[in-house]
């Protein structure tokens, strides 16, 4: 622990000075315990639902779709007026915008991919706001899926 904190200290500067600083007095508050849990939370990486821009952005995304369905003004709320518009323009808007995600990576702009995969998130969300499917319910799916090969899974599913 002593040598991990010097470590920080010297890449780090005063930041790490003064977290070195904390975990001191947070050891000598507690024995040691809690110390190892501060410098678990700094030293891992931050994964991507973590962090300001992290899954918790698609929970307000998630939530302000769902307001402007609740609200249904169509004049004022693109989202609204894809919404009464249906599932179908929504389903088209998806096609179009998974269209334009795979043209961008084709072409390798990485600028590109970023914004048309915010504008894929979006219409998928609403497409789904659409036909409701709550955000759980894919995120159960994905859960079940965990730990199976694709091509296992893809072979389970029924022929159609």
């Amino acid at each position: 622990f002593r040598l991990y904190l010097s470590d920080l200290a010297a890449r780090e500067g005063a930041r790490a000075a003064k977290m070195q600083s904390a975990c001191r007095k947070l050891a000598a508050a507690t024995g040691g315990a809690a110390v190892a849990a501060v410098v678990y939370s700094s030293c891992r990486p931050l994964r991507c639902h973590e962090g300001a821009s992290g899954f918790a952005q698609l929970d307000k995304l998630w939530a302000t779709i769902q307001a402007r369905k609740a609200e249904g003004d169509s004049s004022k709320s693109w989202t609204a007026r894809l919404l009464k518009a249906g599932p179908e323009k929504c389903a088209q808007k998806v096609g179009e915008e998974a269209t334009e995600v795979a043209i961008e990576a084709a072409c390798r702009r990485h600028e590109g991919v970023v914004k048309e995969s915010a504008d894929l998130l979006f219409h998928l969300f609403v497409l789904w706001a659409s036909m409701g499917v709550e955000p759980r319910e894919v995120l159960a799916e994905l859960a079940r899926r965990e730990g199976l090969s694709g091509v296992v899974e893809k072979a389970a599913r029924p022929k159609s």
